[in-house]
């Protein structure tokens, strides 16, 4: 485990569990943030120990080198057309208050990436995740927070559209083994990234930002013809139902602290299109490696920490079979969840780029129309299966209202493939 994790090791003793714990939870939840691998022997388990249990560990918070924030601050100072980038570690160090102050204070244009999504809420004038290709491929600088510059941001090679010259990169990372090593970049700095975009914040005051008010606008108004462009998907009336549709349904029925979980690849993907949460916390994915079959640990995970808002789990089908025998923890467990199944029948996200590389799939197909909302009836939830896109919206407040974990099966078309110009690779 040692090669995968932070820390792992074996208490060899009940005497040494309470501080090895202590330490494990340390450890996992310093920056940067990971897993920690505890192995106790099968013998010391039945064992007792006295101890005395430590409090709480304090938050050791890493001050950043304010020569290296001067220095960024000075680029951002100078762009002409700067764009913030937000990643997951934002949010998970704590820093979502002082991003939007950073974001509202100098008013820079921002797009959320991986589990920063929400950290600028949706619908916020300076949120541009819509116009992602114009603002990071006409840039003159992106500072990248919280997020490895990987094949979701291009590897850190920005620019290049409409014949712009590259971009400037800087990167800024709650820890030193976070900044890219592989990317060239303009700027650095690592740290508490609450401390980094507040002292960041504040020497882009002390030197007075340009007026960015033209870029600003250029990218709100692509913002706003991509949301019109959206609009008729999320009305399609297509029959087989376009996946599109179901978040035409879904999205006005969101309330502002909706947690909303992704657990898919293709039918996942329109997810990252169409949805914006309004708070910090409100998107949970399982990170940059797709690990399909985490969305029910989530989805339980979300509705004990926020009993009164609402939790939607969004399940391709595929990742359905990873792990919807869960739903027996949450009829057991009393916890009401709301699932959405886009049932196409396949696994989108490889029979797609298959068919686009080699004009052929294989092992791509699943069995037709399985009925997933029958799983979960028979585990003690309830459920429906909709093929009809008019039918989508009143399934999902049935949903809503059960009180119990519901499974909206929404048959779909597989051949309303989620468009795609590159792999990533």
């Amino acid at each position: 485990m040692a090669p995968v994790s932070k820390l792992a090791r074996t208490l060899p003793t009940a005497a040494d569990v309470a501080a090895g714990m202590d330490e494990a939870f340390t450890v996992a939840g310093s920056s940067h943030r990971g897993p920690v691998f505890v192995d106790v022997p099968m013998d010391e388990l039945f064992n007792t120990a006295e101890t005395r249990l430590a409090t709480a560990p304090t938050r050791v918070r890493e001050t950043p080198d304010a020569d290296a924030i001067d220095a960024i601050a000075r680029l951002v100072a100078s762009a002409e057309r700067p764009v913030l980038v937000l990643g997951t570690d934002v949010w998970a160090d704590g820093a979502d208050e002082a991003a939007l102050a950073l974001v509202e204070s100098i008013g820079i244009p921002a797009i959320t990436n991986g589990m920063g999504r929400g950290v600028i809420p949706g619908g916020h004038p300076l949120l541009v995740t819509k116009a992602r290709g114009q603002a990071l491929g006409t840039s003159d600088l992106v500072v990248v927070v919280g997020t490895p510059l990987d094949f979701r941001l291009s590897y850190g090679s920005f620019g290049g559209k409409d014949g712009a010259p590259l971009t400037r990169v800087v990167h800024l990372a709650d820890s030193a083994g976070q900044v890219s090593h592989h990317a060239h970049l303009a700027g650095w700095a690592h740290g508490d990234l609450a401390l980094v975009l507040t002292d960041l914040g504040h020497a882009v005051d002390r030197i007075g930002p340009r007026d960015w008010t033209p870029w600003r606008t250029a990218l709100q108004e692509t913002v706003a013809a991509t949301a019109a462009r959206d609009a008729e998907l999320l009305g399609a009336t297509a029959d087989p139902v376009h996946p599109a549709r179901i978040y035409g349904e879904l999205v006005p029925r969101l309330e502002d602290d909706a947690v909303v979980i992704g657990d898919g690849g293709d039918f996942v993907s329109f997810a990252g299109k169409f949805i914006e949460p309004k708070r910090p916390g409100g998107w949970l994915d399982p990170g940059p490696y797709g690990c399909l079959g985490a969305g029910l640990g989530a989805a339980m995970a979300a509705r004990l920490v926020r009993p009164s808002s609402q939790v939607v789990l969004l399940l391709g089908d595929g990742a359905a079979g990873f792990s919807l025998m869960d739903v027996d923890s949450l009829v057991r467990q009393n916890l009401p969840v709301v699932m959405i199944c886009g049932n196409n029948s396949a696994w989108g996200l490889e029979k797609g780029p298959m068919q686009m590389l080699y004009g052929y799939d294989v092992a791509a197909d699943l069995a037709p129309q399985t009925s997933y909302d029958g799983v979960v009836r028979s585990l003690g939830g309830a459920g429906e299966t909709v093929t009809d896109p008019k039918q989508i919206g009143p399934a999902i407040d049935r949903a809503f209202a059960s009180g119990v974990p519901y499974l909206v099966n929404v048959i779909t078309d597989v051949n309303a493939a989620y468009p795609r110009s590159t792999f990533g690779i």
